[in-house]
């Protein structure tokens, strides 16, 4: 027999149904069931994507009976949870915000205070949900008040196709998704292009300076057999040596036609040789040939790509199987040589699964604590070969060798790799904790060689551009990680004097990072240092100027709402502390991200962001209305397609170098010179 609380308690006596007609939910799609067609129960289904009917593609909710006692039954203890869930939190945040005042004056030192929790943002449309950190540009927009109402505006300008000139950056990963019926190693070989072309694109390879090119071994390269994974590798290379040849401007040698064909001929090719070796196993050449093959799927396009994170996730796992992870010296069976080799080929995994997961705003796959490979000796190739038995003393950093800026980026690389961390835990981290990263990371700073330290142009008139740009990629790199370090700050303890510091940190290093933007535009133009081999700005370093410019849009926003005065102490006299200097950076990162907008979708976004940013400050700014300026129009491109030979522009200040703009014929700007 039933008990009285038995009798009351719905959820163990559920209500009887009538049993005299059977429920059948209804399964198809509201325009399946009217049409009497077959439904696969997609969303949206088949049926209706074939005729462009996604919007309307909707399921009945199944009926529920007795829809009162059903609905107390889920929800009655969900609500009594969720309320004391927040009373818990409307009492905690009260007691820190007492706390807070009654502590005021205390010792700086003795302060721990822990950042909020970092929940991240979650992004949906019709593609799905994406999730980022707090720290990723597109998640800093959530907290600008002026584009809180714009998300779907800014959404759209992300699925917006780009133009056709654009379309072959869109695909996705070859080896992952492109990839023809497979070849043998005989058909691969007869890809290769005559032995004097192959001889002199490898030859641009070799001497083009960059970092990746440490985890080849020069001389051994020429000495080596041609298994499958080795021809991969040279692939790569050719590869390479095409875009190379593409920015400069220069004739390919032979007749290898179009360069944009000739590059993505040897990238497919490089992807079906890394197939037919089955990459997933281990074997020599494999680690080297994804990590190069992974960089000619960075230089398809400016924006960043979740399958390069995966990709890099892959080579991970290979490489840890593989023991990459494990220092040499514990291993009697590997040769000197090789030890040194996985000794760079692990540090430049090491670094570029840190980079590009935070680029896309995910954990890394790497965990730091099970591994204990060192960072490779700063050695010229030279200095070391296959028959090796004790490695030299190696060259003293002041010495650049070709390993010199791997190491030295290495250093920060791991400071911010502990500043990431510390952003990724859902409990927040101490300002004290804070305060100590900030030391670590200027004494990484601080070491850096004197060639290695960032100087002005004027300065570096004698140098050559491949050093040019480490000196900024490490710049970039410090001040990216201040950014991230402090960027809580902005908004959380904003009114709090303590944590001035922070808040300068952020706003001083974001300028920073848009007056680099600047720089380096302004020497890819025509006369720039950097324009004869048109300096490549990859989606990494584009990713930067981007959290760059949605940090000083959160500064604007907060600027021209509810600051307090005297938000900063008198001493750090460098702030840009009013909103006009504000908006003068912005509009300098505006007007460079405009001419990118036509072939990237995350410069498309942000130029829609800063146009709508910059509009707002100047409404709320009196001096630009006594002065008759007028906001910029929301995704107005300030230069570029102006009409006619010289039309004046619609809005926004034009780059100029030595006094004068560079355009082209047609008003706009040489494609060539575009590529930053």
């Amino acid at each position: 027999m039933a008990t009285l609380s038995e009798r009351r308690d719905p959820s163990i006596n559920p209500p009887s149904y009538n049993k005299g007609r059977r429920f059948r939910p209804q399964l198809s799609c509201t325009y399946c069931r009217q049409k009497k067609l077959k439904c696969d129960r997609g969303h949206p289904c088949d049926n209706c994507a074939k005729r462009n009917q996604s919007q309307s593609c909707q399921y009945a909710t199944p009926a529920v009976r007795n829809r009162t006692a059903q609905a107390r039954r889920v929800t009655y203890s969900g609500d009594i949870a969720e309320r004391v869930r927040h009373l818990e939190n409307l009492v905690l945040s009260l007691g820190a915000r007492n706390s807070g005042l009654q502590n005021q004056s205390a010792d700086a030192a003795a302060i721990r205070v822990a950042v909020p929790d970092n929940d991240g943002t979650m992004l949906g449309d019709q593609m799905g949900t994406r999730w980022f950190d707090d720290t990723h540009w597109q998640a800093i927009i959530d907290d600008i008040a002026e584009l809180k109402g714009c998300t779907d505006t800014l959404e759209q300008a992300r699925g917006d196709p780009l133009p056709d000139t654009a379309e072959e950056e869109n695909y996705g990963l070859t080896l992952f998704f492109g990839l023809s019926p497979s070849m043998n190693r005989s058909d691969l070989l007869a890809s290769l292009p005559s032995r004097p072309v192959a001889d002199r694109l490898v030859s641009r390879y070799f001497n083009s300076k960059e970092p990746i090119l440490m985890v080849l071994h020069i001389p051994t390269f020429y000495k080596e057999a041609a298994p499958v994974a080795w021809v991969g590798l040279l692939f790569n290379i050719l590869c390479y040596s095409v875009s190379f040849y593409q920015r400069a401007g220069d004739a390919l040698p032979g007749s290898l036609g179009e360069p944009r064909r000739a590059r993505d001929f040897y990238r497919t090719r490089a992807a079906q040789c890394l197939a037919l070796a089955d990459y997933t196993r281990p074997g020599r050449y494999k680690i080297e040939a994804l990590l190069l093959y992974s960089g000619t799927e960075f230089m398809r396009t400016r924006d960043s790509q979740i399958g390069i994170s995966i990709l890099v996730s892959v080579i991970v796992k290979l490489a840890m199987h593989m023991g990459y992870h494990r220092d040499s010296k514990h291993y009697q069976n590997l040769s000197v040589f090789e030890g040194e080799m996985r000794r760079r080929a692990w540090a430049l995994i090491w670094q570029v699964d840190h980079l590009v997961s935070f680029q896309v705003g995910l954990p890394r796959t790497i965990s730091d604590s099970q591994c204990d490979a060192g960072l490779p000796h700063n050695l010229l190739d030279e200095d070391f070969d296959e028959t090796t038995k004790v490695l030299p003393t190696p060259r003293p950093i002041t010495e650049r060798t070709p390993v010199t800026y791997t190491i030295m980026k290495g250093k920060l690389v791991s400071v911010f790799a502990r500043i990431v961390e510390k952003t990724y835990l859902t409990g927040g981290a101490m300002h004290e904790e804070v305060t100590q990263l900030d030391k670590n990371l200027q004494d990484a700073h601080t070491s850096l060689p004197p060639f290695l330290r960032i100087r002005t142009m004027t300065m570096s008139i004698t140098d050559p551009p491949d050093l040019i740009m480490q000196r900024y990629n490490l710049e970039l790199l410090y001040q990216k990680a201040r950014c991230v370090l402090h960027r809580r700050y902005l908004t959380d303890y904003r009114s709090d004097l303590r944590y001035a510091y922070s808040r300068w940190s952020c706003v001083d290093a974001a300028t920073q990072i848009i007056r680099h933007q600047s720089d380096l535009y302004d020497e890819t133009l025509p006369g720039g240092q950097l324009y004869r081999d048109r300096w490549y700005i990859s989606s990494l370093t584009s990713h930067d100027f981007l959290l760059a410019a949605m940090i000083l849009c959160l500064e604007l926003s907060w600027k021209t709402t509810s600051d307090p005065p005297n938000l900063y102490p008198g001493s750090m006299n460098s702030t840009p502390k009013s909103q006009e200097e504000l908006s003068k950076t912005l509009e300098t990162s505006y007007s460079i991200w405009t001419t990118f907008s036509e072939t990237s979708t995350e410069a498309r976004k942000a130029s829609k962001a800063l146009a709508l940013m910059l509009q707002s400050a100047k409404r709320n700014h009196p001096g630009s209305r006594d002065r008759g300026e007028e906001p910029p129009a929301p995704g107005v491109l300030p230069w570029r397609n102006a009409g006619k030979r010289g039309q004046q522009a619609v809005s926004g200040p034009r780059p100029q170098r030595n006094g004068r703009a560079y355009i082209d014929g047609d008003g706009g700007y040489d494609e060539q010179s575009r590529r930053v």
